[in-house]
């Protein structure tokens, strides 16, 4: 069977993890809108990621905490732990260069094997 390029790529493989990225909105901005702002960047963020990453990227979840707080869960693949933040690391600059009205003085990254 032939292959053809406009299939989906293989499924991640390896070891998973959690990266965690807290955030707090700028001042004077709800979670509400800012999340909406982020799902919708939901698309971007995934190809960028699956580009930067291949197949160490499973995906990506948002959600809102507290009045004035957002998190983002990445799910990564990697070989060590050491790749694990590597890639942790990649997934939250990436976040934070999509993410409108978020305070980054402050952001918590928490990287756990699942």
């Amino acid at each position: 069977m032939p292959d053809y390029a406009n299939t989906s790529p293989p499924a991640p493989t390896g070891p998973r993890y959690s990266a965690r990225v807290a955030l707090s909105c700028e001042r004077g901005h709800a979670p509400g809108p800012v999340f909406d702002a982020l799902q919708e960047l939901r698309q971007v963020i995934d190809d960028r990621l699956r580009n930067d990453l291949g197949g160490r990227y499973d995906g990506h979840n948002a959600q809102s905490v507290g009045t004035d707080k957002l998190t983002v869960t990445f799910t990564l693949r990697a070989a060590t732990h050491a790749d694990a933040i590597r890639s942790a690391g990649l997934a939250a600059g990436t976040l934070a260069h999509h993410a409108a009205a978020v305070d980054l003085s402050g952001v918590a990254l928490v990287i756990r094997a699942q």
